[in-house]
């Protein structure tokens, strides 16, 4: 047998060795060029965290309809029954999965409080934005319950329902709510399902979106546009929207009225004129509050924009047109010509016949009587 330096070559070749670990083949990244040839996109990391995003949505939407749907069977059963009040329910929570346990109760409204979760800001809450709502808990009570849980100091955290309880709180009613201890992560998930059935309008939206990014949760509008998947034009919208003076948000019948293109036009308006625009908005506020009073009926949100901008526009002075006025000489030499011009109403003096020296003392007596420094 041939030996080497290595050893027995033909007993290293014989023996039986032991199987290797297959490691996994490496994945290499196709190359835009190969792609276009072959029909194979290549995949970027950003696409990669984009379909997890998508899929983790598609899965937190599918566990908020089957609890929607769990709840909306289970009221059903109770209602059934010959008494519901008090009888416990298991709900399985949209985000921690969790089974939580809930009571129907009527609760004093006095003692609930909204979640800093909720979007709704609840001061626009009033007969006339909740005129969808409010006829038909006066004639027949609160038929859909709201979702509460207990606090510590023995007070209750309203989740999801927020326009119900405004409204049974203008009706004099107590609050038909489903009580149990939501964990925190779910709290905000169950909020958004509430503003499924009412959206929450631009403004709020936007002021919502301003409290994340303070918060920390973001670090700018665009972090959180990409994270929300809202397009750039959008966010420049909501940005918009979050500048609005608050009194052009309660003009409006319901904030939910408002488009998202509202605080682009108000901020425009306020450009060309704001005096005239804010007077507007202090009338409209002042019919608005008149109306509940008087119940009578107001325009809505597409003619309030009318009527805004009709105010700026009727406002704007619009320059005089006049009929150049001519001095002259009595030799004619030295002639002045006085005119206002049209488009923005400056006044325009032509001379001719005049000197470098006179021309100068017209200057200077101009400057003088202006106030003007020379320069």
């Amino acid at each position: 047998m041939d030996k080497s330096k290595y050893g027995n070559v033909d007993s290293l070749l014989s023996e039986d060795t032991a199987p290797q670990e297959q490691l996994p083949p490496r994945r290499t990244r196709v190359s835009p060029a190969i792609g276009a040839m072959t029909g194979e996109r290549p995949t970027s990391v950003t696409d990669s965290l984009k379909e997890e995003k998508r899929r983790a949505e598609e899965a937190l939407a599918e566990a908020t309809r089957m609890f929607e749907e769990e709840k909306r069977n289970l009221l059903s059963k109770l209602e059934e029954s010959s008494s519901s009040s008090g009888t416990p329910i298991i709900l399985t929570m949209p985000v921690t999965k969790q089974e939580v346990t809930f009571e129907l109760k009527r609760v004093d409204p006095s003692l609930i409080d909204v979640s800093t979760e909720n979007e709704r800001i609840q001061e626009f809450l009033d007969e006339i934005s909740l005129q969808d709502i409010l006829p038909s808990i006066r004639k027949h009570g609160q038929q859909k319950p709201g979702t509460i849980r207990p606090k510590p100091d023995g007070r209750y955290e309203l989740i999801e329902g927020s326009r119900r309880l405004a409204a049974v709180k203008i009706a004099g009613s107590p609050y038909l709510a489903l009580v149990g201890a939501v964990p925190d992560a779910d709290v905000r998930e169950l909020g958004v399902i509430e503003n499924r059935h009412q959206d929450v309008s631009p403004y709020e939206k936007a002021k919502s979106f301003e409290r994340h990014i303070n918060s920390g949760e973001f670090e700018n509008w665009t972090q959180l546009g990409a994270a929300k998947g809202i397009s750039s034009s959008h966010i420049s919208r909501f940005r918009a929207c979050v500048q609005l003076p608050e009194i052009f948000v309660r003009i409006l019948p319901s904030p939910s009225d408002m488009p998202l293109s509202y605080g682009e036009t108000i901020s425009s308006l306020l450009k060309k004129d704001a005096d005239s625009l804010s007077a507007k908005a202090e009338e409209l506020l002042n019919l608005r509050q008149e109306a509940l009073k008087t119940k009578s009926e107001l325009p809505d949100a597409e003619m309030i924009i009318k009527l805004l901008k009709s105010a700026v526009r009727s406002k704007t002075p619009k320059p005089t047109a006049k009929k150049p006025i001519i001095y002259k000489s009595k030799d004619g030499k030295v002639c002045i010509k006085h005119s206002l011009q049209r488009n923005n109403g400056s006044n325009k003096f032509e001379l001719s016949g005049v000197d470098d020296e006179k021309l100068e003392k017209i200057k200077g007596f101009i400057l003088s009587t202006l106030g003007i420094e020379p320069k």
